[in-house]
């Protein structure tokens, strides 16, 4: 706030461009404190108020392309279009919240397992974004989708 006349230098004003400046010494910076976090949404225990985790995905590609991977393991299962994971692989049917976990050791290497494992992780990651999994969006498969490893986690235990 600024004074619009000049008034008597008192210890929490300060001089500004002939005016004066009201400053708040009250402020975040005063009132600094550190807070450990005790509780979390995002927990798989029942209670009144909770996100349980539904399902996590990640695959971990070591030195190979990831869309060059899934491409060729679709095409090892006889498919042509990611679209028809689908039918084969059951995926949540409902939208759920999506948190990135980066890091993760419980990532499937793509080097070593099925297929079927592999197509069964490229269906969910093709299904979300870094915030939202939509059973309703298309399967797209892109180097940041594939590589990212997520939790997935259902809200309506947050907002019944």
């Amino acid at each position: 706030m600024i004074a619009t006349e000049r008034l008597a230098v008192v210890d929490d004003v300060v001089p500004y461009d002939g005016g004066w400046l009201w400053a708040n010494t009250g402020g975040p910076m005063s009132r600094r404190r550190t807070e450990r976090l005790q509780a979390s949404l995002l927990r798989t225990s029942s209670g009144p108020v909770h996100m349980p985790r539904v399902v996590r995905a990640g695959l971990r590609f070591g030195d190979r392309e990831p869309i060059d991977a899934v491409l060729e393991a679709l095409a090892r299962a006889g498919l042509d279009d990611a679209e028809l994971l689908r039918s084969r692989y059951a995926a949540p049917p409902v939208p759920l919240l999506v948190r990135v976990v980066p890091n993760a050791a419980w990532r499937i290497p793509v080097e070593g397992a099925s297929d079927d494992a592999v197509l069964e992780q490229a269906l969910l990651l093709g299904l979300c974004t870094a915030f939202q999994y939509d059973p309703a969006r298309p399967v797209l498969w892109t180097r940041a989708s594939l590589t990212r490893c997520v939790e997935m986690h259902d809200a309506a235990g947050f907002y019944a």
